[in-house]
């Protein structure tokens, strides 16, 4: 399927914006750990910016440079997935997200995660635009809630914990549509083999 690529195949894995995706990686401890402790709120929010920010830089350097490949291809949407996924944890273990929050973000994973073992094949959806929205309210929700975790910004509360939960239904949604992907690749491999 054209929405499917292969997990395998690609360039050299050592790129400039692989890098920026490690490091956004890298972000996601210390932001997590400054939100548990409610301390350094202009940090946490600099951080989340420059978090945020490298989603974008990345990729639009990989595209700009000639350097998209297949380690980049996986690595970007998995630090995505974590980054979003300890951040909003962080969140609610600190009592400003609702747990069911992270509770949709997790099980939707899993569930993704679960369908890609039971196929058995070789192809992982592409980012769709319902991805790509679901990730920038997820983004947008979070920075709006940490930025309620500065005294003069308190009323962004409800604003951020609000986009959250839209993104978490759209996370949901997301990845439903990639599981049916996954099962439509899975059922062409089984077509293609048994005509072969």
């Amino acid at each position: 399927m054209s929405s499917l690529r292969p997990r395998f195949g690609g360039r050299q894995w050592a790129t400039f914006p692989n890098v920026i995706t490690l490091t956004r990686l890298m972000l996601v401890l210390p932001i997590a750990i400054f939100i548990v402790r409610d301390t350094h709120s202009v940090l946490i929010v600099v951080l989340l910016i420059i978090f945020g920010a490298s989603d974008w830089v990345d990729g639009y350097l990989a595209r700009r440079l000639g350097q998209t490949s297949r380690v980049g291809a996986m690595l970007d949407p998995i630090a995505d997935r974590v980054g979003v996924g300890v951040i909003a944890g962080a969140l609610v273990f600190a009592g400003h997200l609702h747990t069911g929050v992270i509770v949709a973000i997790a099980a939707a994973d899993v569930a993704l995660l679960l369908a890609y073992l039971v196929s058995h094949n070789s192809c992982v959806p592409e980012v769709s635009l319902l991805g790509k929205a679901r990730t920038a309210v997820l983004m947008t929700g979070i920075a709006t809630t940490s930025l309620s975790l500065l005294p003069a910004l308190e009323a962004l509360t409800s604003v951020g914990s609000t986009l959250c939960g839209v993104g978490a239904g759209l996370h949901v949604a997301a990845n439903i549509g990639y599981m049916r992907d996954i099962a439509h690749c899975s059922r062409d491999r089984k077509a293609s083999s048994t005509l072969d």
